[in-house]
């Protein structure tokens, strides 16, 4: 009875341990497929013809809108551990001075950097610190004199 009870436990902690080590996968994003791609005639479809075929984009060129991007990236979590980037797709069309469409091109993780879509960080300048180097750095920098004044009494 007891080695029922000891097996049936360890067998549904086997199983409750596969579970948790199930990866959670998530898209962001959206690229449009091939065959929406293939409708798009450069040298004739307008910026306004585009989003007709195949969408409005993720985002548009940083200093000027005659790029179009669009953007989507699979991840994979594994129980505690950051999020791996398993796939990603960039799609560029890039409209010349009257928006006419002059190319479409696509981009995998294998032609480029990893494209963060939601960081939720503020970058700062300066240098990283570690929370022990934060925590002690001011240890030692300060006298009683710059809080008390030159008196040194309460």
């Amino acid at each position: 009875m007891i080695n029922r009870i000891a097996l049936s436990a360890c067998g549904l902690a086997a199983v409750t341990l596969a579970v948790a080590c199930e990866p959670i996968r998530r898209t962001h994003g959206y690229a449009p497929r091939p065959a929406q791609l293939a409708e798009v005639v450069v040298g004739t479809d307008s910026q306004a013809e585009v989003a007709g075929k195949i969408g409005r984009p993720t985002t548009v060129g940083a200093f000027d809108s005659d790029e179009w991007f669009y953007i989507t990236r699979s991840t994979e979590a594994r129980a505690f551990f950051e999020p791996k980037v398993v796939s990603q797709e960039v799609v560029v069309v890039a409209f010349d001075d009257s928006g006419i469409a002059q190319s479409v091109d696509s981009y995998g993780l294998e032609d480029g950097r990893i494209v963060n879509l939601v960081t939720k960080t503020t970058p700062t300048r300066g240098k990283r610190l570690t929370f022990l180097q934060q925590l002690l750095g001011n240890v030692g920098k300060f006298n009683t004199e710059q809080f008390l004044g030159s008196g040194g009494g309460l």
